[in-house]
């Protein structure tokens, strides 16, 4: 832990977004945006084709892109980050490999009724089952498929699509920037790849390769083809079958293609990193990919995706940390923060991040971080975490936090003790895609359920654990002094949950371990495996091995054999607080403890009683300092009182030696508050607001004619592009009215924001042509003289062609886009002259008011009167995205005491403070308090907030029923047309009261 690199962590340790390259690319544009990401703290970005590409993926000039971007990179001491596909999942090299020949395209099993059989199908078994005849065929994918640009998915359980991708991909990018391979470009993230497209089947499926029955023998010693009635039906030795297929299966797939990609990206100086489809169950993992932990022996940063507003995919970031802790790789990676929608800004990236971190997660990659937002791209998954954002320039303190994050859980060894033998090979023993339809009662129940809340219970009651993989353990796991080992981690209390079966050779380790370290700490949890790799068998484990009813018997006993751990009480119940989490680290310059509250909303008044009386320093992850905290020795423990905020964080530090710090202020940006005795207060109850951007009136509403003919009158804007713009052929002419009301003409500058206004043939207010400020085709980097909030937002002036009463804007030009549906497009052959046109929201901007006529419809208004200081959205500003600031003053007259200003009911992204006419700090999130002590003079003290919004209220999606609870936000989420309403849902915003107050 060196304390200067924690206060300004390098650029490895900081958040690398996922840029998505979703329109044509400009060089000078991509220089301006990454030079954007290097002055907020971000320390990377992985060049990540997406949804909108115009530019041709893997093409010359595509290439040239990636050579500017490496050296920007050295310009300004980011990394450039290889992403190794045209959108997801990873194998299929935009469309090449299995156009190149018809041995790459992914493979299935497929159980159909014989009328079902398809030219792509080669029956294999008939069988009869209740009655009914089915056919067992082996199934090859068909090229045409939209999403993988007309061709399909590919087979990579074979090594040589494998060999052909890799060929296609990587020594393209070898040959084109292979010079700065290890330095500027430091790695590639491969997205998504799996052994099955489980989606892509309407019949019952399972994983198929021709590699596969020759494999399969040469393991197993029978031939699967002799079984494969019992990969659906519950016939036969069925659970031994299932368990060798898809043990067969996940080792295929490890050898194609994650030791082979592995090898390449160890041979060229890449770190591999990236993540699997469909880590987040055990079912979900037998379906797509068979096992997510013993792939993660052949990368160099193992990683995940964590997507939606919520924490609940435990599982998935134990099972990726495990992995890196045990095998000593260098990080813990996540795609993070995708899904969570617009209205996301800081807080809940913080509560997510911080969750995630205390679970292990050493790493950062943001989603997402968009190039463009014109058309399609802005629905992509959002929230866009980029420059678009109001509160983007604000980002920087966030990102140092981050970084601090990332930088304490990457030191030393993570301190764990108890090991969870993970248990899927009991649901590949179990599993059949026929059990669909029933919800996978036994997979689910027995397996999955009680594994993930023995692992959520064990994080609430502080007694941190590992998972251990049984193909992992094969090779790297012993026993030895009464403990288990695997790789770098040894184990005292080992934990059997809910199982079928045991591979030989974890039973054989089992066995040693119970003859060093006695039966009592080896612990089943009912239903006790009763097979051995499959075969029904006797394990023979002694009798006094523990067997319990329940996860919470096992839990009772494992808490006794840990009374010494760290404890944290909430006050408020007197009762475990079991939504905050704690991780312990060693490192060389002592011992680290981080502490997260878990809870979105709750603020916990916590007592942390700490193992020892040694008293451990703070280290502020918001500023980077060092402090001494307030605390006390009882029973020889130490014990700390601290109130965690919700999504409150604090990260105590153990050094070798003593230190010398200041005292903790009673509060801390990370979310903490320590007791302090307040003294007098004065309260600010009213602001005067100004309004420091102009305001916007979105038309959300169309009338569209397709080839002079009327297809939509007055409906959202989501029903024409998705129901009729996208559908019409290229070249197809078009005519988009939007109609908005004026009650008095305002005053000053009126422009819209049309997206690539500069392509369209006319554009009419009123019946008055005019003219956008970009010439047809110029798509270079933003000019805020000609873009509103994004490069592709063209403004078009409005000023003298608006009148009272009801105005139309009018759009005609000629349908150029590649989008074919939601989160989809296709490729753009000649991009170099594509001229694209847009039917999509415009935005009306000036200085004027918006009356909201019950969040139904709205008008733009010349008499701009103060709005609400506590909500600008219910007071003139429904969709406004900028900043405010709201001024108040104060009488301050004591001396020799430390001054807080506390602001309440905020309803913002973020809140800058100034205090006669000084910065006095930012806040993101609870509490909102700022230390101004050195800032104020005897007298009235003037003081200025200045708040940030987001984009949600902008661009929502608003008339979607219960989107403010929605915790998955995706591009078909905008399309939900059984959800639509009339009423819009808007967020507040705005500030509360603030108070000054003393601190003795």
């Amino acid at each position: 832990m060196d304390l200067k690199e924690f206060k300004d962590p390098g650029a490895m340790y900081r958040n690398a977004p996922f840029w998505s390259w979703n329109d044509r690319l400009d060089r000078d544009e991509l220089r301006r945006q990454i030079r954007e990401m290097a002055d907020k703290g971000w320390g990377g970005y992985f060049m990540h084709s997406r949804v909108g590409l115009v530019t041709g993926y893997l093409s010359r000039e595509w290439m040239d892109m990636v050579k500017t971007c490496a050296e920007e990179a050295k310009a300004t001491g980011t990394y450039a980050w290889l992403y190794d596909e045209d959108k997801w999942p990873s194998g299929f090299a935009g469309g090449e490999v299995p156009e190149a020949d018809e041995k790459y395209r992914s493979r299935a099993l497929v159980l159909v009724k014989p009328e079902e059989v398809t030219e792509n199908d080669t029956p294999v078994v008939q069988v009869k089952w209740d009655g009914e005849e089915y056919v067992i065929c082996k199934r090859v994918s068909p090229l045409g498929d939209v999403w993988f640009n007309g061709a399909c998915y590919v087979d990579l359980m074979n090594p040589e699509t494998v060999k052909a991708f890799i060929n296609s991909t990587h020594e393209r990018y070898k040959e084109a920037v292979g010079m700065y391979f290890g330095k500027e470009i430091p790695g590639i993230f491969t997205d998504e790849p799996c052994y099955l497209r489980e989606r892509d089947y309407l019949c019952p499926a399972v994983p198929w390769s021709d590699c596969l029955p020759e494999y399969f023998k040469r393991l197993k010693g029978y031939s699967i083809e002799d079984h494969l009635k019992e990969l659906f039906f519950d016939v036969g030795d069925y659970k031994k079958v299932r368990f060798d297929f898809y043990d067969a299966a996940t080792r295929l797939f490890v050898d194609s293609w994650t030791k082979q990609y592995y090898r390449w990206c160890e041979q060229n100086n890449l770190k591999m990193t990236g993540h699997f489809m469909a880590e987040d169950s055990l079912i979900s993992q037998t379906q797509w990919i068979g096992a997510a932990m013993p792939h993660y022996q052949f990368m160099h940063w193992p990683g995940i995706d964590k997507l939606g507003r919520h924490v609940q995919q435990l599982v998935t970031v134990k099972q990726v940390t495990s992995a890196v802790d045990q095998l000593d790789k260098e990080r813990a990676f996540c795609e993070v923060f995708g899904c969570v929608g617009q209205q996301v800004s800081f807080y809940h990236r913080k509560w997510i991040a911080d969750w995630q971190a205390v679970l292990g997660i050493s790493f950062v990659n943001s989603h997402l971080s968009l190039y463009s937002m014109r058309g399609e791209r802005k629905r992509d998954y959002p929230a866009n975490l980029f420059y678009q954002q109001p509160w983007w320039d604000c980002e920087r303190p966030f990102a140092d936090y981050i970084g601090r994050v990332n930088y304490a859980v990457s030191q030393g060894k993570r301190d764990v003790d108890i090991l969870v033998v993970h248990p899927i090979a009991s649901v590949w023993s179990e599993y059949s895609p026929l059990h669909k339809k029933h919800g996978f009662p036994v997979e689910n129940n027995v397996y999955d359920k009680p594994f993930e809340m023995l692992s959520k219970k064990l994080m609430a009651l502080k007694l941190d654990f590992h998972y251990g993989d049984e193909i992992i353990m094969e090779n790297s796991a012993k026993v030895e002094r009464g403990k288990l080992i695997i790789g770098k981690h040894e184990y005292s209390t080992v934990l059997v949950p809910p199982s079928l079966t045991l591979r030989s050779t974890t039973l054989a380790l089992l066995k040693e371990f119970v003859k060093q370290a006695g039966p009592d700490r080896l612990i089943f949890i009912k239903p006790v495996p009763e097979r051995i790799d499959g075969i029904s068998g006797d394990m023979n484990l002694p009798r006094e091995v523990i067997c319990v009813d329940s996860v919470d018997e096992a839990l009772e006993i494992v808490d006794r054999y840990y009374s010494e751990r760290i404890r944290i009480t909430d006050k408020r119940t007197e009762a475990n607080a079991d939504k905050v989490y704690c991780h312990s680290r060693t490192a060389s310059e002592g011992k680290l403890v981080f502490i997260v509250n878990t809870d979105e909303e709750r603020e916990v008044d916590a007592l942390i009683s700490l193992p020892g009386e040694e008293m451990p320093y703070l280290l502020d992850l918001m500023s980077g300092d060092v402090y001494s905290i307030p605390s006390k020795v009882k029973s020889g423990r130490r014990e700390v009182d601290v109130k965690l905020y919700p999504a409150g964080s604090m990260l105590l530090f153990y050094p070798l030696s003593e230190m010398k710090a200041p005292t903790v202020p009673p509060f801390l940006d990370s979310g903490v508050a320590f007791k302090f005795d307040k003294a007098q207060q004065s309260t600010i109850d009213r602001w005067d607001v100004e309004v420091l951007e102009q305001n916007v009136l979105p038309l959300n509403d169309v009338t569209l004619y397709l080839n002079g003919e009327k297809v939509l009158q007055d409906q959202p804007v989501a029903k024409a592009w998705h129901r009729y713009f996208y559908a019409a052929p290229d070249g197809t002419p078009f005519r988009a009215e939007y109609k908005f009301e004026v009650l008095n003409v305002p005053c000053g500058d009126v422009f819209a924001a049309i997206e690539m206004a500069e392509n369209l043939d006319k554009i009419t207010i009123n019946g008055v042509e005019v003219k956008p400020l970009k010439k047809p085709g110029e798509m270079g980097s933003l000019d805020p003289q000609k873009s509103w909030k994004d490069v592709n937002f063209t403004k078009v002036p409005l000023k003298g062609y608006i009148h009272r009463g009801l105005n139309v804007l009018a759009l005609e030009g000629k349908k150029d886009n590649n989008i074919s549906g939601p989160g989809c497009h296709v490729r753009v052959k000649d991009f170099e002259h594509h001229m694209p046109t847009e039917v999509e929201t415009v935005y009306v901007v000036g200085n004027f008011a918006v009356v909201d006529f019950d969040r139904r419809s709205f008008a733009i208004d010349s008499e701009v009167g103060e709005p609400d200081s506590r909500d600008l959205t219910a007071s003139g500003y429904p969709f406004y995205a900028g900043k405010v600031q709201f001024s108040s003053s104060f009488e301050y007259r004591e001396k020799g005491q430390r001054v807080y200003l506390e602001l309440s009911d905020v309803n913002a992204a973020c809140v800058k403070l100034y205090v006669n006419g000084q910065y006095a700090g930012i806040k993101y999130w609870r509490p909102y308090a700022f230390d101004v002590t050195e800032f104020l003079r005897e007298g009235r003290n003037e003081i200025k907030v200045v708040a940030a919004t987001t984009l949600f209220n902008l661009m929502g999606p608003h008339r979607i029923a219960g989107i403010l609870e929605e915790e998955w936000v995706s591009p078909r989420t905008f399309v939900d047309f059984s959800r639509f309403t009339e009423t819009y849902s808007l967020l507040p915003f705005g500030i509360g009261k603030a108070r000054a107050f003393l601190i003795s």
